[in-house]
């Protein structure tokens, strides 16, 4: 024989009836099939509960977030703020062309 035929080898084997049944009883008599899908079936049910939680979890902290922002909102426009004199005085945005001076009588006698 030639160098070339001892070196060669086959790539994928035939495998034949009698090594495929022999296989399939090892298989069944130690449940390897069973055990190794039933493992995966339950990693793959894991990861999809853990998406589906993960995606939950996302969608609550968002509404957490905007709740907060609405709060803070709210807190900042009408809570009662206390001035550096002790009295409180409520957070009323006002403009200037809405200002009217009726409300300081003190500020109209000073004008005339």
């Amino acid at each position: 024989m030639s160098d070339l035929d001892r070196e060669w080898k086959p790539k994928c084997r035939p495998q034949s009836t009698m090594a495929q049944a022999f296989s399939s009883a090892l298989d069944s008599a130690f449940s390897l099939d069973s055990d190794v899908n039933h493992l995966s079936q339950t990693v793959d049910q894991k990861k999809q509960q853990m998406l589906i939680q993960s995606r939950e979890l996302e969608v609550l902290q968002q509404r957490i977030r905007e709740a907060e922002e609405r709060l803070k909102r709210q807190s900042t426009a009408g809570l009662p703020q206390v001035s550096r004199g002790g009295q409180e005085q409520t957070a009323v945005p006002t403009s200037e062309s809405s200002y009217d001076n009726s409300h300081h009588p003190e500020q109209k006698e000073t004008e005339s």
